[in-house]
């Protein structure tokens, strides 16, 4: 990936309007771990009340369409798509 993750958590973020992740200065480890765990919860849905509640499916497409249709550079949306196949890889794989 071309962007620092400082930067794909920006535009991750400009990608809610109405949602804060931090207000701290985060280094690249930091950003890194931030967006990786907020992704995981978007897929999960955890925003969501229990009941009305998507599957991780569904919230995958709808993040996938957001990012497709948003206002990123192309380059951002590679990275921030490659990153939620990533985490949905990881939600979705069977733990032993």
């Amino acid at each position: 990936m071309e962007h620092s993750f400082s930067v794909l958590l920006e535009a991750y973020q400009s990608l809610w309007k109405n949602r804060s992740l931090t207000t701290e200065k985060l280094n690249e480890q930091e950003s890194q771990s931030l967006l990786y765990e907020t992704i995981a919860k978007e897929l999960r849905d955890e925003m969501s009340h229990p009941r009305t509640r998507q599957s991780p499916e569904i919230k995958f497409y709808y993040a996938i369409k957001r990012i497709i249709n948003s206002n990123l550079s192309e380059q951002e949306k590679l990275s921030l798509i490659h990153i939620h196949i990533n985490v949905m890889e990881q939600l979705t794989t069977p733990r032993a």
